[in-house]
């Protein structure tokens, strides 16, 4: 197939249209990519920033309180325990008119 000069003369304008469309298709994948990208890392950072599910929270902070309930039951236990440690030991009563 041979190219002759009047279907050149055609061909030579058009190239440079043929050129900006497929630029301008390449600049088109390129800016979907990159607002794919972003909206990514914005599902991304709205995740960290999210509580996922609020019953678990709700079990923690039940779990927190337990465990506080039992650290002060052990504590008025020793100390009931000194208490009638040093009460055995010594009673005296001040009365003061």
């Amino acid at each position: 197939m041979s190219i002759r000069p009047i279907d050149l003369q055609v061909m030579l304008p058009r190239t440079s249209e043929v050129s900006k469309l497929h630029s301008d298709e390449q600049q088109k994948s390129q800016t979907q990519q990159q607002m794919q990208a972003d909206l990514t890392q914005e599902k991304v950072d709205t995740s960290l920033r999210q509580v996922h599910s609020q019953d678990k929270v709700q079990e923690a902070k039940i779990r927190e309180r337990q465990e506080k309930e039992r650290q002060d039951k052990k504590k008025e236990k020793k100390k009931d325990r000194g208490s009638k440690d040093t009460n055995n030991k010594a009673s005296t009563i001040d009365i003061r008119l």
